[in-house]
């Protein structure tokens, strides 16, 4: 097969369009600071800026999985792309924050169902036994269009917010017309019906509990979190009793008695979960207590974000059908674990050098467990409901990523205010002073802009960086048990699933 052929760039390029879902929310959140004081948006107004697009996935996106299987994937695919360019249009354009907001809903239904329609297209423009390949290279191409997305967008962001949520509409207008061109058309299922309790059903029980977690930083104790979290899990447990009744599922609800689908359930959750914590609480110890710039963040992460990507390809390569699964996911457990223990030594004056190896292993864990997971799924999803269990992924993706931005948050802030008035007595400060300085350095932790506020005295400052650093090292030594723990359940599911595997087959 020519090397240039479209076949042979489908992979290649399916992985570029994925990666929009990465770009679009660094380069909106890069862009909000901004956005909120043009449109005057604050408080409960500004946070929904910032979830608004998760929220508006979370609820649309096996919606989106479904439609790929009833309408023909590259044209739900095409019609997402158009979406987005639409959603990301309004937002830039709006001169009002409801248009704002509206525009940022159309966008996370757009990337969202790229994701997941791009997911499942790979299984189709891929031979069988380099299905693990094929996963490697998407996934290589994500990372690589979302490293060149975020620094060019982090750039438009300096100048303009306007011109960086320009940023993701042009990368999709560019790729609109090579969709016919480079993919296939795939196979349509007109005889599907959508299964509307279902969906709406799981919509509302993601929407409700990502929205509570979303609050975890506020106690876990808090009704903002408990109410809304709580009832989510309720009404997961009523959509799955709602599937178990209905003759044409959403997918069936048997799927979640087979190991090796709850096996890629419970490692998406872990692997999410641990990336999220890993991204965002270096991210905030750099800028917290060393002051790098946000382009010096940036450029930090990248060794973590080369392993994942180089990572997956070998990972990928490693794979053949039905087979290396458990060894692969195994090995990326014990790596990334080890990655987390290593970033629990993180101190005040830990230089970024000491700190290369650690991301260089959760890059590495990351993808031995990311490639393997995804090809569970597809493996795990029957022909008729292969959309909506593809874009489930995404949904458990969602959930682990939820988790671990916020529960890493109020971790954080939990081990960091341990000791935090001993803290600011060693410091010189009065016992007079502590109240207000406590919550001045609570105000700021919990806060997403924690190092420029020039009325910040220089004693809050420089507690801000001693707590950060420490509750920190402790959340890392959590998160890695986490992890582990949750690295073990899914061998052991694996396992099980290997032999109800074995068994079918001997029937």
């Amino acid at each position: 097969m020519n090397k240039s052929s479209p076949q042979a760039l489908a992979v290649p390029f399916l992985g570029v369009l994925a990666s929009l879902q990465l770009i679009d929310p660094t380069v909106a959140n890069t862009a909000l600071v901004k956005a909120g004081e043009a449109l005057n948006m604050h408080g409960a107004t500004l946070a929904l800026a910032a979830s608004i697009s998760t929220l508006a996935q979370a609820a649309t996106v096996l919606l989106m999985g479904f439609l790929g299987d009833r309408l023909g994937r590259r044209q739900v695919l095409m019609a997402s792309l158009v979406l987005s360019i639409a959603g990301d249009g309004i937002a830039l354009a709006a001169p009002s924050a409801g248009l704002f907001l509206v525009g940022r809903a159309l966008v996370g239904i757009g990337v969202g169902a790229v994701l997941a329609l791009t997911f499942a297209s790979v299984r189709f423009v891929s031979k069988p036994e380099e299905l693990g390949q094929a996963l490697g290279v998407w996934n290589l191409l994500i990372i690589a269009g979302f490293i060149g997305g975020s620094l060019v967008g982090g750039v438009l962001a300096d100048s303009s917010w306007r011109l960086a949520l320009g940023l993701v509409p042009l990368i999709a207008l560019l790729c609109l017309p090579l969709v016919p061109v480079l993919l296939p058309a795939m196979p349509a299922n007109r005889e599907l019906r959508a299964d509307w309790p279902g969906l709406i059903s799981i919509a509302a029980a993601m929407v409700l509990f990502l929205s509570g977690i979303s609050h975890a930083v506020s106690g876990f104790t808090s009704p903002q979190f408990l109410i809304p979290t709580l009832a989510g899990v309720v009404l997961f447990g009523v959509h799955v009793l709602i599937e178990r009744g209905r003759q044409a599922p959403i997918f069936p609800v048997s799927l979640y008695g087979r190991g090796c689908f709850a096996a890629a359930i419970v490692s998406g959750i872990a692997w999410n979960f641990a990336q999220a914590v890993v991204q965002l609480q270096t991210s905030n110890f750099w800028q917290v207590v060393q002051r790098y710039s946000t382009s010096q963040v940036a450029l930090a992460q990248v060794p973590l974000l080369i392993c994942f990507a180089v990572g997956g390809v070998v990972a990928g390569r490693l794979m053949s059908p039905g087979r290396r699964t458990t060894q692969l996911m195994a090995g990326g457990t014990i790596t990334l674990v080890l990655g987390l223990f290593l970033l629990a030594g993180l101190r005040t004056t830990t230089s970024y050098a000491s700190l290369v190896v650690p991301l260089v292993l959760v890059g590495i864990g990351l993808a031995f467990i990311s490639v393997p997971q995804s090809a569970l799924f597809v493996q795990e999803a029957p022909p008729r409901y292969f959309g909506s269990v593809t874009a489930f992924r995404t949904t458990t993706g969602q959930l682990g990523f939820a988790l671990g931005f916020a529960a890493s948050g109020a971790m954080v802030n939990g081990f960091g205010f341990a000791s935090l008035r001993d803290r600011l007595l060693k410091l010189g400060a009065s016992p007079a002073e502590i109240p207000e300085l406590e919550a001045k350095v609570r105000a700021l932790l919990s806060s997403g802009a924690l190092t420029h506020h020039q009325d910040t005295t220089s004693k809050a400052l420089e507690v801000i960086g001693q707590a950060y650093a420490s509750g920190l090292a402790g959340t890392m030594i959590v998160v890695g048990l986490l992890v582990a723990l949750l690295g073990a359940i899914s061998l052991l599911l694996l396992v099980i699933g290997h032999q109800q595997g074995s068994r079918a087959a001997q029937v």
